[in-house]
């Protein structure tokens, strides 16, 4: 018998959409096969996932500092940063480092939810998107594939597909649209419904993340079955 059919609730909820364990183990199980990238990476026309090529990209930096090479990390998640958008990553270096220097390096964003210390914490990483004009050519998407490799148990990643999971102005949906709500407060939000769905299914995520090398974040393999999910119907870009 799979472990799937043993679970009690054979389905992964991710936000309003759910999938079958199988079918997300068999996502996280791909994605996170290094041989197989590595083999792809080297056969004419191949398409290897980014791991580790993300998660263990060398850049010569500290858990609590922001160099050059931290910039181009989205590179490798596909949300590669333009010119102008690495310069104004660097205008904002300070207030980014100082940011990750507040956050424990083994603070799980659960246990921040728990203790209601997410939001202040995420403010000071994501709060630069709400100076206007602050980090041009940066937005949540970008901004979270840099923090993500510094704070992987804390900092959620962020994309299109991510947010078709958990926005909608459908009612199974647990965020819907708010105009003018500043994007460190809907990242919070983000945040409280992700580990909503972590701490629902305990079963079906250890399940899921058994599928996963040692040490990839809970966080990380959410990203993957959720970006799976969304692939389908992007969500509309109103925060």
């Amino acid at each position: 018998m799979s472990r799937g059919a043993a679970l009690r609730e054979p389905k992964v909820r991710i936000g309003g959409r759910s999938v079958e364990f199988e079918v997300a183990a068999r996502w996280v199980r791909s994605y996170f096969d290094e041989s197989a990238n590595r083999a792809a990476a080297a056969a004419k026309g191949g398409k290897p996932f980014a791991y580790p090529a993300y998660d263990r990209m060398a850049t010569g930096s500290g858990p609590d500092e922001l160099n050059d090479g931290d910039f181009l990390a989205p590179l490798l998640l596909n949300a590669g940063p333009t010119i102008a958008a690495v310069y104004s990553l660097q205008a904002v270096r300070p207030v980014l480092e100082a940011g990750l220097a507040a956050i424990p390096q083994d603070l799980a964003l659960q246990t921040a939810v728990a203790r209601g210390r997410h939001g202040p914490l995420l403010q000071g990483l994501i709060g630069v998107l709400d100076a206007q004009g602050k980090v041009p050519g940066i937005g949540l998407t970008k901004l979270t594939k840099v923090l993500h490799r510094k704070r992987p148990l804390f900092v959620p990643l962020f994309d299109r597909q991510v947010k078709a999971c958990y926005y909608s102005t459908h009612v199974n949906y647990p965020m819907h649209p708010t105009p003018g709500r500043p994007e460190a407060v809907f990242f919070s939000t983000l945040a409280e419904c992700m580990t909503r769905d972590l701490e629902e299914q305990p079963e079906q995520w250890e399940a899921v993340a058994a599928q996963a090398p040692d040490g990839v974040s809970l966080l990380r393999i959410l990203d993957v079955v959720a970006w799976n999910l969304g692939l389908d119907s992007p969500a509309p870009t109103t925060p």
